[in-house]
């Protein structure tokens, strides 16, 4: 995605609606959903995590020198290299081509916007539009070149550069992908060493063109397509708010590096399972935009603003490897040359960086065994066998008489069902920065169907809940509905549009998680007006558990939350395993 794009992604400001499903209760629970986050340090028995080891000035180890290896491209994005020739080949999104670069300096271009281009069903070969907006790169050991356009309905083709195939007659051919793609616009591309292929890309291009020509633009997300060896598609990453913009694997292709552009995040994927396992940067970047797998494991990771890193997965660390002019877009190791790749799509340069030390580089690749990953969710079933008091006047402002027909086991099915996570807990604050005068006493929160996120009719739908926190003194904050004026703008065009007032529920629940050993994480939302709520329930043994509350403007507030006396485990009811996100979807059967 290109600068203006992101921008005008982030400029856009998205009508957010909220559909209650059940109002004030005596408790004061009501309202809606928002998202995860990880609490660490400050509890018992937690381990604690050292933060990211990040140089931000250029360490001994950054690049003995720059040459420009080719300059006047138009945009150029995906950038691909063929040992056995010496080859490189560039796309230029703006000019809507593909060219390759000799050795010796020379740029000759191969396919444009007036290449024909096939798509093939059985016998039949139908010839459809030319190429447009091509970005991601990627050429496989048969000498065919993948492409990726980043537009919406964005598609994947391949070209044959075989010198005769080129003096033939150039073409390209559509590869089928295996889901409704008309809103998804793919930015990277790459090929695994047994001729697996990964795409990376997001719908966020299609819902700043609704709102572009004056619609409402829906809920974007970015995902992550993978062809196996044996040439299954799955979708291992399909996540809401977020725009994959980069994806590599690494050397022995057991793992896949992937970066998102909003919101910056950069994590390292297993492909060894079908179960999601992912580690997690613990930085997150300016616009990443392109990734290159280094020997020793470790990746090059470049921002759109000119800055390189190097992240490495086994240890958390960032180390600031280049801070130059101009604008990165994808970057490659030539490992036969033992240099980096890069694209300038800014100064419409393609340049190779000379390590200082290459030997860094040239380590034996690591084992996946040697990356922590997490699993990112897990099936955990808290539900006590009647429903709890606290909750069952709640469920009946809703609708639902959890001892009507059918009884606990009526409650069961719809706690399964709808994903319910109820909680009535004492709080006990641990510590904070600053003296609280009327600390948080007692807290008390109910959602339904909390991974229900998305868009319909142009709006956006979220979970149903509500929250109440009592403190000391007897003060009560609670779920309300506040008045906000919402608008959409462009930060490019300088221009706001009112959308008129619109109600929305406060604090707002936005999404769920739960992690492998039983932890569920939940954020509610003040969105300024009231605090933030990050709330770890311990499933296992409930009374460890913690609430972090964030006052607007001021440092955050540590909470020890507890099952209130005479209670046991059964009182809370967190349902997490029925509506869990799919991981790792297969999308085909067959080969």
């Amino acid at each position: 995605m290109n600068a203006r794009s992101l921008l005008a992604l982030r400029g856009r400001c998205f009508l957010l609606r909220a559909f209650a499903f059940a109002l004030f209760s005596a408790e004061g629970l009501a309202g809606i959903v928002h998202p995860l986050g990880t609490l660490v340090g400050g509890t018992a028995g937690a381990v604690p995590v050292a933060a990211p080891e990040q140089t931000n000035s250029t360490p001994p180890d950054g690049f003995r020198q720059v040459a420009t290896l080719a300059q006047g491209l138009e945009g150029p994005d995906g950038l691909v290299h063929d040992p056995a020739t010496g080859l490189i080949y560039v796309s230029e999104e703006n000019a809507v081509r593909i060219v390759c670069i000799h050795p010796d300096g020379k740029i000759q271009i191969l396919f444009d916007h007036a290449t024909p281009v096939y798509e093939e069903t059985g016998y039949i070969r139908k010839k459809v539009a030319g190429l447009r907006s091509p970005e991601g790169l990627a050429l496989d050991g048969k000498g065919r070149l993948y492409a990726v356009e980043d537009m919406p309905g964005g598609r994947l083709i391949s070209f044959d550069v075989a010198a005769e195939a080129l003096a033939s007659y150039p073409c390209g051919k559509v590869v089928p992908l295996p889901l409704e793609n008309s809103r998804y616009a793919w930015e990277s591309i790459a090929i695994g060493p047994n001729g697996e292929l990964l795409l990376a890309g997001s719908t966020a291009e299609s819902s700043m063109t609704a709102s572009g020509q004056g619609g409402t633009p829906g809920l974007f997300g970015g995902t992550l397509l993978y062809r196996d060896a044996q040439g299954h598609w799955w979708m291992p990453l399909d996540a809401p708010m977020t725009s994959y913009s980069a994806a590599c694997f690494s050397a022995d292709g057991a793992t896949a590096f992937v970066a998102s552009e909003v919101p910056g995040d950069m994590g390292c994927l297993d492909l060894r399972s079908r179960n999601l396992r992912m580690f997690m940067a613990g930085q997150t970047f300016r616009s990443p935009e392109g990734l290159a797998a280094l020997p020793d494991g470790s990746v090059v990771v470049a921002e759109e603003g000119g800055k390189l890193y190097r992240f490495d997965p086994r240890t958390d660390a960032v180390q600031l490897l280049h801070d130059g002019q101009g604008g990165f877009e994808s970057v490659l190791w030539d490992g036969p040359n033992r240099r980096l790749l890069a694209t300038d799509d800014q100064r419409g340069l393609l340049v190779a960086m000379e390590p200082k030390a290459d030997a860094a580089y040239a380590a034996a690749t690591s084992a996946v065994a040697d990356i922590l990953f997490e699993t990112q969710y897990a099936t955990v079933e808290m539900i006590p066998e009647r429903c709890p008091p606290y909750l069952s006047r709640v469920l009946k402002l809703g609708g639902y008489d959890p001892f009507g027909m059918g009884g606990e086991i009526a409650f069961r099915d719809f706690a399964r069902k709808y994903s319910l996570v109820a909680v009535d807990a004492d709080a006990v604050l641990l510590s904070a920065p600053n003296t609280v005068r009327d600390p948080i006493k007692h807290v008390q929160f109910v959602i339904v169907a909390p991974y229900l996120i998305g868009s319909q009719g142009g709006q956006f739908v979220w979970s149903s809940s509500g929250f109440a926190a009592i403190k000391a003194s007897g003060q009560m904050v609670k779920t309300e509905m506040v008045k906000r004026q919402v608008i959409r703008g462009d930060l490019m065009e300088c221009s706001f549009f009112p959308m008129g007032g619109q109600r929305i529920a406060l604090p707002m629940p936005f999404s769920s998680r739960i992690d492998t050993e039983g932890v569920a994480t939940i954020h509610f939302m003040g969105m300024g007006i009231t605090p933030d709520y990050l709330m770890m329930l311990n499933t296992v043994t409930p009374d460890q558990s913690f609430m972090l509350v964030m006052q607007p403007n001021e440092k955050p507030q540590l909470y020890g939350l507890y099952l209130p006396p005479v209670r046991n485990s059964s009182y809370w009811v967190v349902a997490l395993a029925h509506k869990e996100p799919e991981t790792w979807r297969s999308l085909s059967s067959d080969p």
